[in-house]
């Protein structure tokens, strides 16, 4: 058995470094998690500091882009991590949406003249930093310039499409 003084600095220890381990690992202690103190529309869910709905009502990429732009802020969703792709992958999941694909609002404006790729970028004045893609949209012999996530990825992966072709699609605005 431990003498009470050892097992009391061995308590405050443990505390310390379970406290400091997100700065210890480079994490944001804010984090992008669900931010209760934002208030979305209803129909909307919140994510960080931006609401998210799905409209399952086909469009074109660009008509949804300005649909998306009716909103303060609106644009088709930006993806712009894994924890914020597998909010959408869920967002999309959960409401019975029956399309193979779903806009986003990556795109590639250069309509591929780019070498490697280099193109693409987001609807918004978003960097493109972070991607996902099911499959390298530079080689792909039926290219498209506008991105989707698919459903064989479980809305979690992106992959081009032709932007003419109605789907339904994901806003993202501040909330």
């Amino acid at each position: 058995m431990l003498p009470p003084m050892t097992l009391h600095s061995m308590s405050w220890l443990l505390l310390s470094c379970l406290l400091l381990l997100p700065q210890v690992q480079g994490e944001d202690s804010q984090g992008k998690m669900p931010s209760p103190r934002i208030r979305c529309p209803q129909g909307s869910k919140a994510y960080g500091s931006y609401c998210y709905v799905l409209f399952r009502t086909p469009k074109s990429w660009f008509d949804a882009n300005l649909a998306c732009q009716k909103r303060p802020s609106g644009n088709l969703v930006s993806v712009l991590s894994a924890a914020e792709g597998s909010f959408v992958s869920s967002l999309i999941k959960s409401s019975s949406n029956t399309h193979q694909y779903v806009w986003i609002g990556v795109y590639d404006p250069t309509l591929g003249y780019e070498p490697n790729g280099g193109g693409w970028e987001w609807s918004t004045s978003d960097i493109l930093d972070y991607s996902n893609w099911e499959r390298n949209p530079s080689t792909s012999s039926d290219r498209g310039y506008c991105g989707t996530v698919s459903r064989a990825s479980g809305y979690l992966r992106w992959r081009d499409y032709n932007c003419d072709i109605q789907l339904p699609y994901v806003c993202k605005f501040r909330g």
